[in-house]
């Protein structure tokens, strides 16, 4: 390949990257509206943050505020909706041929 073919793929692979991360958001409100998706959660974030800080040994209440770290402990997950792989079949719910009791025996 020449020097000005590949310049001209990073410059498309580029610019297909930064409208994929300018749409992200919008893409997943609008996914939620539909039904296809979970909302987005905003606690969701701060409980993995917290997780982090913890497994480097900081304190977490220091660098997020005592009302991020309460939020993040109170947080349960929410049910996700059932997406639409489901309703057209082509994910199911029940366990791999070698996770099977009757096969494992």
């Amino acid at each position: 390949m020449c020097v000005n073919c590949v310049n001209n793929i990073e410059f498309v692979l580029g610019k297909v990257v930064l409208a994929a991360a300018i749409a992200k958001d919008p893409a997943h409100r609008l996914l939620s509206r539909a039904g296809l998706v979970g909302e987005p959660d905003p606690v969701k974030h701060d409980v993995r943050t917290v997780a982090f800080l913890r497994s480097l040994d900081l304190d977490p209440v220091e660098i997020l505020g005592k009302s991020a770290v309460d939020a993040a402990a109170a947080w349960v997950p929410k049910p996700q909706p059932v997406g639409l792989l489901s309703l057209l079949g082509l994910r199911s719910r029940r366990p791999i041929g070698s996770h099977n009791l009757a096969s494992a025996q």
